[in-house]
């Protein structure tokens, strides 16, 4: 069976998401990194953008394990790329900091600022958006 997917948030939900917000008792803010690759052995345009997504705990310790990323997007303007971010390291390696990367993005920038949104949960619970707002796309050449 597949489970009923919630519905996707309007453009101007995510653009007013929270910079904070609480789960599983943690005040959590997110970081996102974001590039392009332009080296030699990539295409003319460059290589699509990679985020890497990390939410963090404002007292420093770890995120509660049953606190969950399940869609990302990055705003541009009136643009919107969303993506299903996955875990390619593990928790423990990544610890205090839960980290997640979104590859194969949107070729923007580099040299603008986009907002990122990711979408938590915690089990059973409601689902959070939790926002970075004005964050570069690098090119790394």
């Amino acid at each position: 069976g597949t489970s009923p997917t919630a519905p996707t948030p309007r453009q101007s939900d995510l653009a007013e998401a929270p910079t904070r917000v609480v789960l599983a008792g943690k005040s959590l803010a997110l970081h996102a990194l974001l590039w392009r690759d332009f080296m030699p052995i990539s295409p003319p345009d460059g290589k699509p953008l990679v985020v890497v997504l990390q939410v963090r705990t404002e007292d420093g310790s770890e995120v509660p394990a049953i606190v969950r990323a399940d869609m990302a997007w990055v705003l541009n303007g009136a643009d919107a790329w969303s993506t299903v971010p996955r875990e390619e390291r593990s928790r423990s390696e990544t610890a205090p900091v839960y980290e997640l990367v979104a590859r194969d993005g949107p070729k923007w920038g580099p040299g603008i600022t986009v907002d990122v949104v990711i979408r938590l949960r915690d089990a059973g619970g409601p689902e959070s958006l939790l926002r970075v707002a004005n964050r570069p796309i690098q090119g790394t050449f």
